[in-house]
């Protein structure tokens, strides 16, 4: 009897250290995005700034075609870098403080953060778009 115990517990010791194992870091998307339409580089900068500060993003241009973005939460730090051109952009990972050490792999939000930033991206675009339409 003791041993069929210790046997379901360990067993259940190994199930949680897999869903624990399976559960955590994944590793960074980067995410590009083609632009469709004729904007010109100041309303693509403005839809990347504007979408990047309404989710929380503290976003600033480095030079033409390139900005980056930092976004700090419960202590928690993540960095990104949007180049872009008239015809797409990217979000790309850069790095993070107190999420992981190893740059290879970024916490589940990361991926989540980067596509919803996208997404508004998108949705800025179709915006000044139907404006100027």
């Amino acid at each position: 009897m003791k041993i069929n115990r210790l046997k379901g517990l360990i067993v259940g010791v190994i199930a949680l250290i897999f869903i624990a194992g399976c559960s955590g870091n994944r590793a960074a998307r980067d995410i590009t995005s083609d632009i469709n339409g004729s904007f010109t580089s100041q309303q693509i900068e403005k839809a990347i700034i504007d979408s990047g500060k309404a989710r929380g993003w503290a976003m600033k241009k480095m030079r033409d075609g390139l900005i980056t973005g930092k976004i700090v939460t419960r202590g928690y730090s993540t960095e990104i870098r949007i180049p872009y051109t008239s015809s797409q952009y990217s979000i790309e990972y850069v790095g993070s403080q107190n999420l992981t050490p190893d740059t290879e792999k970024v916490p589940n939000n990361y991926n989540r953060w980067a596509t919803k930033l996208d997404q508004d991206i998108k949705t800025k675009l179709l915006e000044q778009q139907s404006l100027y339409n």
